[in-house]
């Protein structure tokens, strides 16, 4: 009599099969319905919206992407949370398209990319290089973040070349992503900005000095300050004042780092706060900030983006305490 073990390729897990290769049953729903056409989705959203608007009496509660983080497995348990099931849980594809995520979902992905691309699973690789082309869709569709993108995908190019003896997967799985970061490096070197037309309005230069400035204060990357002082030699004056080095140096490091470039008996009229800055970055680094980044919950493991709130139920009476997650943080979660 024969004997039905489980799938040897994930204890309890159903696959299918795609396009793209072999995928968990489970995770194939979630990005089936993540790739529906968007106004099939818009439609099913409407209907849905309507049918909880007559239930709930005009009552709402938004979809939050999040995820139950397993640390590890027991003899009760055999499935723990992997990189690729965190990629679709929490939408990190869909992510790139709201700016207060985009940076953190880049950060992200510049990390794998450089460090950990030839030691990821097949199907994370898959889900990581899905998330790159989602990337430079949204980039080259609002015509921003050219840069950013242009980064990584040098990355991705370098990587794939330094891992192409040591990676794993199959060579034809390596050979695909060559092929995609190839084409999206060439679809990014065709694509021409769209120059604004003489309408006659307000342009950035036209505004008075102190809102310019007002503006150029609000930035904490200096790359930005440096790109738009490039613009105009008036804005370049203003991009160039102390006070603005003095906040960026302030903002991103402490006391004790900035006093080993400033003499402690200096004048303050004296010091070049743009190479203390310079010298400061090259030491320390440059602290990284997000408008929305992803929390886990110390009580329930959950995983989740800050801005839409806990996903847990209000019903718990123990008091909610999340920790904020950084890039590195929410990848050494999964020993990465």
């Amino acid at each position: 009599m024969p004997y039905l073990g489980r799938d040897w390729r994930s204890p309890g897990d159903q696959w299918v099969r795609t396009t793209e290769g072999w995928e968990k049953l489970r995770l194939w729903r979630v990005k089936l319905f993540e790739n529906l056409n968007e106004n099939f989705l818009a439609r099913l959203v409407r209907l849905a919206l309507t049918d909880w608007y007559w239930r709930q009496e005009n009552t709402h509660v938004n979809h939050q992407p999040h995820i139950q983080f397993v640390k590890g497995t027991s003899r009760e348990r055999k499935i723990h949370t992997s990189v690729s099931e965190a990629f679709i849980r929490l939408d990190l594809s869909g992510a790139v398209k709201d700016v207060r995520r985009f940076n953190y979902v880049c950060s992200l992905l510049e990390i794998l990319i450089t460090t950990k691309l030839s030691s990821l699973s097949g199907n994370t690789q898959k889900y990581l290089f899905h998330t790159l082309e989602e990337v430079l869709t949204q980039v080259l569709k609002l015509e921003y973040n050219l840069e950013a993108v242009r980064r990584l995908l040098h990355l991705s190019q370098k990587a794939l070349n330094d891992g192409i003896h040591t990676h794993i997967g199959s060579q034809a799985l390596w050979a695909q992503h060559n092929d995609a970061v190839a084409r999206m490096i060439k679809k990014l070197e065709t694509f021409q900005l769209t120059e604004r037309e003489n309408d006659g309005k307000l342009t950035f230069s036209d505004l008075p000095e102190d809102c310019i400035r007002d503006i150029l204060l609000r930035l904490n990357d200096h790359k930005d300050i440096v790109h738009t002082g490039l613009t105009n030699s008036f804005i370049y004056e203003l991009s160039e004042e102390k006070i603005l080095w003095k906040q960026l140096c302030f903002y991103n490091f402490n006391n004790d780092q900035l006093l080993v470039f400033i003499p402690k008996e200096a004048d303050e009229c004296e010091i070049d706060w743009k190479m203390v800055y310079r010298r400061c970055v090259k030491r320390f680094g440059r602290k990284d900030t997000f408008a929305d980044m992803l929390c886990i919950c110390c009580n329930c493991d959950c995983i989740f983006w800050k801005l839409t709130g806990h996903p847990c139920s209000k019903e718990d009476e123990l008091e909610i305490v999340c920790r904020p997650l950084n890039p590195k943080a929410f990848l050494s979660l999964f020993l990465l």
